[in-house]
């Protein structure tokens, strides 16, 4: 998973932005492993027409082993906060994990 890193501050972002809080626009690409830790986690029972087929699945905040936090879909079995989780692929803009 490629995050990026601001080379004037290192905050580091799960997409690339235009520019960071402090101002800077130059950033680095790194890899990461797709290892992450939750943060905070729900189930959702009622969604937007487009995800109601899906109903109900869980939602997390993932911290990245590597830095930054996203909003990730957990495939299979549901995960508790501060469950190890890896990246188990990227499907239209959403990242599925899954617990380790």
């Amino acid at each position: 998973m490629t995050v990026y890193d601001c080379l004037d501050c290192g905050k580091t972002y799960t997409a690339q932005p235009a520019f960071c809080r402090c101002g800077d626009r130059q950033f680095r690409s790194r890899e990461t492993s797709g290892r992450g830790r939750v943060y905070s986690c729900t189930t959702l029972y009622a969604a937007a027409e487009a995800f109601e087929k899906d109903l109900p699945f869980q939602i997390a905040i993932v911290v990245l082993d590597g830095g930054g936090r996203l909003t990730a879909r957990i495939a299979g079995a549901p995960v508790a906060v501060g469950a190890e989780v890896l990246l188990r692929e990227q499907r239209d803009g959403v990242y599925f994990f899954a617990a380790v």
